[in-house]
């Protein structure tokens, strides 16, 4: 199909594409309408030697052990555990269901000895309440008693939800509904050309061929009409 019959056929089937696109992006706003903001709150621990350390080859050592990926991924795993999630549920006076719906997880920047503690909710109070409850709890851990957990920037309720993404959705929308109205205006085309027998400029659907006459039908057809000049 050449450029100028692909732009005929939009020009012709331009409702095709504007109904597509408008009911695509009206089903997705109203999907938007209807859900309820999720809100994020993350804190921020550090892990450091303890301060009751006061042997320089232990310090040393618990330094050499806190650039090992294990050790911090490890006291990340252990603040998203059940355990964990027990502690928070009876701190906060909740189920242990909502604090489970709060998806609490841990975050550890690389080449950092920081794990972000992040929890989310409909409630952008309970989500503050949930990390920073976590962080909290990952302070009193006893580490050996060589690692130190300090909360160095505590969670505050957020004001802008995380989901869901209004512009991002709509934007997808849009594009599907142009992609899926373009498909219906050629599909269109192809159905129309099928139905009058006649080809699509640029697209080859097959010659239309009369079909053969059974012996009967032969025997009974009338001759054909003879010209003036015969």
């Amino acid at each position: 199909m050449s450029l100028a019959t692909f732009i005929r056929v939009l020009i012709r089937n331009w409702w095709l594409v504007v109904l597509a696109t408008a009911l695509t992006v009206g089903s997705t706003a109203v999907f938007v309408l209807l859900q309820k903001p999720v809100y994020q709150a993350s804190t921020i621990v550090e892990l450091k030697p303890s301060a009751v350390l006061e042997d320089p080859n232990q310090i040393l050592n618990t330094i050499n052990a806190l650039t090992r990926r294990n050790v911090i991924n490890t006291i990340a795993r252990k603040a998203t555990s059940i355990s964990m999630h027990e502690e928070v549920a009876s701190e906060l006076g909740v189920p242990v269901e909502a604090v489970l719906a709060a998806q609490v997880r841990t975050i550890t920047p690389p080449e950092t000895n920081l794990i972000e503690v992040r929890a989310q909710s409909h409630d952008p109070e309970f989500a503050a309440k949930v990390a920073n409850t976590v962080a909290r709890n990952m302070v009193g851990q006893d580490y050996e008693k060589v690692i130190a957990v300090e909360v160095i920037d505590p969670a505050i309720p957020p004001i802008t939800p995380v989901a869901p993404q209004p512009l991002r959705l709509l934007t997808l929308g849009l594009v599907f509904g142009l992609i899926l109205g373009v498909a219906f205006a050629l599909l269109e085309q192809v159905l129309l050309s099928l139905r009058t027998g006649a080809g699509m400029p640029g697209i080859d659907i097959g010659a239309a061929q009369t079909p053969a006459l059974s012996p009967v039908e032969a025997a009974v057809s009338p001759p054909p009409a003879r010209s003036k000049d015969e």
